[in-house]
């Protein structure tokens, strides 16, 4: 537990503000192999990797320009240093195609992440806490509805349920209606794919789904 909390905490106190986002969305090329952070630092958690040649849209930067703010596939957000990435001028300027939850909007920015384990993680054991993360909402028990909040949901081996009807609940979907930001969770010996979707008051996603990428972690 202690290196995860420090890992939060450290995130906290280095976030820098925010920049203004871009009025369009590009497609931008990684000029080499890049990773992408939940937040504009270098000290910040690790949420994706971008191969070189790979595309990626960009929705705005930050820190002064330094960082460019990026939507993954799965419509998580996240940063990568701007001289890594270069604009594609093949593609058009605008690709707005957007993710539809339910009727609960949230903030174009806002992602979930897991703090850890991390994607790839060997755990001896499979008894291990998982760390929820959150940027730009904030968490609210379910049934109290407040602009800009939700709670978590852990997705265990399963892949995204339909996202403008409520999150099911049940052994691969397991619902934090108390606002937790972490669980105890035991797995069986193998590979296990984790993900996180943020839930409205009603258990639906929002719109956008707010959601973390899918992880692997390895239990043995």
């Amino acid at each position: 537990m202690n290196k995860p909390l420090a890992t939060v905490l450290t995130m906290l106190l280095l976030v820098p503000p925010m920049g203004t986002a871009q009025a369009e969305i590009r497609r931008y090329s990684a000029v080499t192999n890049s990773n992408i952070r939940a937040a504009p630092t270098t000290n910040s958690h690790k949420i994706g990797f971008l191969p070189r040649g790979k595309q990626v849209r960009v929705t705005g930067t930050a820190a002064g320009g330094n960082w460019y703010q990026v939507r993954l596939d799965s419509g998580q957000m996240g940063f990568v240093y701007a001289s890594l990435l270069s604009a594609d001028e093949s593609t058009t300027p605008t690709d707005n195609q957007e993710m539809s939850g339910g009727p609960t909007p949230a903030p174009e920015d806002a992602f979930a992440y897991i703090v850890w384990p991390t994607d790839g993680e060997t755990i001896p054991g499979g008894d291990f806490v998982v760390l929820f993360g959150l940027h730009g909402m904030g968490t609210a028990p379910a049934g109290v509805e407040k602009e800009y909040t939700g709670h978590h949901h852990l997705l265990i081996d399963t892949g995204l349920p339909p996202l403008d009807k409520p999150i099911p609940n049940d052994d691969n979907h397991v619902h934090f209606g108390r606002g937790q930001t972490e669980y105890q969770l035991t797995l069986p010996p193998g590979s296990h794919t984790l993900q996180l979707l943020l839930g409205d008051a009603n258990h639906f996603p929002h719109t956008p789904p707010v959601m973390s990428e899918r992880i692997t972690v390895n239990i043995r």
